[in-house]
């Protein structure tokens, strides 16, 4: 039986969103997350018609075809050095999800799972404070019908000092309109920490390491969020009538690279570039040394409501430490 599931995602400019969703099948594909190597998930982008129609199976006529779709210029643009929804509207993704290996109790159904994934402009839910953007109502309409309509959010933060942010009263303002909002259909939501990367970039070789113990991760979290005026609105959210499971986690598009395992940002390029080598072609240098780090972790939990090494609940961040296992990223 395939299960079809809408996922908005949801953050200030900037936050990382359209990278994480850009690098997100790269992730499932090189395996680069928490989950037990076991589960083996594999994610394909497909169309909308694909979607609407419940699919289940690539249709032979596509079997051969290489048009580029939305999801393919998303992926390039990111590979040739980032990419951001600059422009004031929503983006819709498509993708089938099915898990080739041993399925844990807690998936109920065997799947596969037909994923739309919501993207928007980081001006339209989380704006900056007294900021005046000229947001068009449909526009506004169309992405609190997606977000009411939705089973899972997935809101992207940088890893800042929240307190200061400038969009720090709206991303708490939504919180509570979320909560509050009767008629939504919301299950999960998860809040990743993204630009996880940065944190290591003094440690070399080591950087890898130390990223990837679920115990770092959750050091992180618990000092982020320890100023976080709007943390007792999510714990309403996920105790209220009708609530939803609330998770933490951190990611990072930019990843780590695989020989060296120091942060995958290259300091001889301008701006913030994955490492390569000029001489080859882009597809190929983008997944020589690129390692993309936890970000199909909000995704896999979104739709499958199923825990790894590095998704907290609020039980976990506020014991004394993290008892889960090693990441699979570490076999």
């Amino acid at each position: 039986m395939t299960e079809k599931s809408t996922i908005c995602l949801i953050g200030p400019k900037a936050s990382g969103k359209s990278s994480l969703l850009a690098s997100l099948t790269e992730c499932v594909a090189q395996g680069a997350f928490g989950y037990s190597p076991r589960l083996r998930p594999a994610l394909q982008p497909v169309t909308e018609g694909d979607f609407r129609a419940a699919a289940t199976e690539i249709r032979p006529a596509d079997f051969l075809a290489h048009e580029e779709g939305d999801y393919e210029r998303l992926k390039r643009d990111f590979a040739l050095g980032g990419v951001a929804t600059d422009t004031l509207d929503t983006y819709e993704y498509y993708f089938r999800l099915t898990v080739n290996g041993e399925a844990p109790p807690a998936i109920v159904t065997p799947g596969p799972w037909l994923l739309e994934i919501v993207d928007s402009a980081g001006e339209i839910a989380v704006p900056p404070d007294g900021a005046e953007i000229p947001i068009l109502n449909d526009v506004k309409t169309k992405l609190a019908r997606q977000l009411l309509a939705s089973e899972a959010v997935v809101l992207v933060l940088p890893l800042v000092r929240l307190e200061d942010s400038a969009w720090i009263g709206a991303l708490t303002r939504f919180i509570d309109r979320l909560a509050l909002a009767p008629d939504k259909k919301l299950r999960r939501l998860v809040v990743v920490f993204s630009q996880y990367e940065r944190l290591f970039v003094r440690l070399g070789p080591s950087a890898f390491t130390y990223a990837c113990d679920p115990a770092v991760a959750w050091h992180v979290l618990r000092k982020s969020l320890r100023a976080a005026q709007w943390l007792e609105r999510l714990r309403a959210l996920e105790t209220g009538d009708g609530g939803a499971s609330v998770r933490f986690t951190v990611a990072s598009s930019y990843g780590f690279t695989k020989r060296f395992q120091n942060p995958n940002i290259d300091p001889h390029q301008p701006g913030e570039r994955r490492f390569r080598r000029a001489s080859l072609e882009e597809a190929r240098a983008s997944n020589e040394y690129w390692r993309p780090f936890l970000t199909a972790e909000p995704f896999l939990y979104a739709a499958l409501g199923l825990d790894s090494a590095f998704t907290f609940s609020f039980a976990q961040l506020d014991a004394r430490a993290p008892e889960k296992p090693a990441a699979s990223i570490l076999a």
